[in-house]
């Protein structure tokens, strides 16, 4: 990988960290990334005072880290040293830097985990479902930023490949991108003729058809619906207003969507979704 673009990555997940750290205040933020034997390296943290966990090599499977790796789940632990839920291996490290509660989750790119996104605390205070949705969406953000990196690299070669020929897009024509998908399906909604609704709903196929991924799970037009206005940020109350549905509604539809996806948050659903390319 160019230099250049290692410090991309390295950018986007220091940013990560600190955005982690000033949403939710937790004094720690950490990032390890997985390594091809999916060992784990701490690369990136702010917080710690210690160097008990600074570039430490984690073996597979082992503790919080090596959990949310095998799982791809978040995993959150109140108490590490007694936790029953991971291995115990760095207990005298974690000891060593005094963190009592943990919450890990797993950064996810192209269906792979790239790394594990942690925040603790150096005290025995429990780390609610809050702090751990705002760990998961911190982690989607940085998937999303990990994920226009790698695409900007794979644009790179193409045009090395054909001469220099060809622009890459930048984050901003990403999002772009991703806001007309959901725009679109919004007007579509609203449309009562049904062939112009379904024109409308092949062309925001067309928007995601480059994703060579089989979506083996089928969701609904109104679930992608519901997905669309979450991916804008809009809660469930300005979803309804948008789609022209009861609250309650949407919430069903997201409850659907999240138990056919596997997802916990909204925000995890709206990240499968992009991994199986339902959403740009």
């Amino acid at each position: 990988m160019e230099p250049a673009r290692i410090k991309e990555d390295e950018e986007a997940i220091r940013t990560a960290l600190a955005s982690l750290k000033n949403a939710t205040g937790i004094p720690v933020t950490m990032y390890a990334q997985v390594l091809p034997d999916n060992r784990l390296l701490m690369s990136s943290w702010i917080g710690l005072r210690t160097p008990a966990l600074q570039n430490l090599t984690i073996e597979a499977g082992v503790g919080v880290g090596g959990r949310v790796v095998k799982t791809r789940r978040p995993v959150g632990v109140s108490d590490y040293t007694r936790a029953n839920v991971i291995s115990h291996e760095l207990d005298s490290l974690i000891q060593d830097e005094g963190l009592h509660s943990i919450v890990a989750v797993p950064v996810i790119v192209a269906r792979e985990v790239r790394g594990v996104l942690y925040v603790g605390v150096h005290s025995p205070v429990r780390l609610g479902d809050k702090v751990i949705e705002e760990v998961t969406m911190t982690a989607r953000i940085l998937e999303q930023e990990l994920a226009i990196n790698a695409a900007a690299r794979r644009n790179d070669g193409m045009r090395a490949a054909t001469g220099g020929k060809g622009r890459m897009m930048n984050s901003a024509e990403w999002e772009q991108i991703r806001a007309t998908h959901s725009k679109l399906r919004m007007l579509a909604n609203r449309i009562e003729q049904e062939d112009i609704r379904q024109e409308l709903e092949d062309l925001c196929d067309q928007m995601v058809a480059p994703v060579h991924v089989k979506q083996t799970t089928k969701l609904s037009a109104r679930e992608l619906d519901v997905l669309s206005c979450v991916a804008l940020g809009h809660t469930n109350v300005e979803a309804a207003e948008e789609m022209g549905i009861g609250a309650e509604t949407v919430k069903s539809y997201l409850r659907s969507v999240m138990r056919k996806l596997g997802a916990h948050t909204r925000y995890e659903a709206v990240n499968a979704a992009r991994r199986i390319g339902a959403l740009p």
